[in-house]
């Protein structure tokens, strides 16, 4: 039987990095092949003691391969990637804006450049130390009906600048029946983390520093008030209002 060409290529196990618009992140890729020109498998990608894993789905011709990057709470992205000199280049995008890019070598072969994690390592940036830590947003509503029920969603802003998503739960009861599920969380917070971003503050403002198209770019996102453990956001652009309180 005739040995695919992406068994050639792309298949295995792979380590390297990621660079986002703060520095680099160690990840690694594990790929296998659906078919002749299908290709699937995982991306790791290690942050604070963390590991995010994403879903690979694509297909490949040649020396280049295309497909998306699936998140755990459901955020995709794409990605492209191209074999060269026996090492994998990758492009990560997300709304057709490129927000990361990687570079990986076969298991146990050096990478050429460094996988050091280098995002944790200090900015410059001024933080207000009192949003440093775990804050949930908790909605509850009732009915006539008797049931009731309510949902929680949580971020996590560290002290380095790095953002995490605090993922979610939600439960419901009633007269008969009641459930609770819990998962991935804010769509928005993975997305900012894909990103690499950073937050920070001025005066009362909640920033987001990204890496649009090459470029550094200052997003104000809420301006913030805090009062005995409760932090209210509103939405520089929407007025939205949101409730949370310091989790441990």
């Amino acid at each position: 039987m005739e040995t695919p060409i992406f068994a050639q290529s792309f298949l295995g196990n792979w380590q390297g990095q990621v660079k986002g618009s703060n520095g680099s992140l160690k990840a690694e890729l594990s790929l296998k092949t659906a078919n002749t020109n299908q290709i699937t498998g995982q991306m790791l990608v290690f942050s604070s003691g963390e590991t995010n894993a994403y879903q690979i789905k694509g297909v490949s011709t040649g020396n280049t391969a295309t497909g998306t990057l699936t998140y755990n709470d459901g955020t995709v992205f794409t990605f492209s990637m191209q074999l060269q000199n026996n090492a994998i280049q990758q492009k990560i995008s997300y709304n057709n804006q490129v927000i990361l890019e990687g570079s990986f070598a076969k298991a146990g072969t050096p990478v050429s450049s460094p996988t050091t994690n280098t995002a944790v390592k200090a900015d410059g940036l001024p933080r207000d130390p009192n949003l440093v830590g775990k804050w949930t947003h908790q909605e509850n509503y009732s009915s006539n009906g008797g049931f009731y029920g309510g949902s929680s969603t949580s971020i996590i802003l560290n002290a380095d600048g790095t953002i995490d998503d605090g993922a979610s739960s939600s439960y419901v009861s009633g007269p008969n029946s009641s459930g609770n599920s819990s998962g991935g969380g804010n769509s928005d917070i993975a997305q900012v983390k894909a990103m690499g971003a950073r937050w920070f503050t001025k005066g009362n403002i909640l920033y987001w520093r990204v890496n649009i198209n090459g470029k550094i770019t200052d997003v104000p996102n809420s301006k913030y008030y805090i009062e005995k453990g409760a932090l209210l956001l509103t939405d520089v652009n929407t007025g939205k209002k949101m409730l949370y309180y310091k989790g441990k």
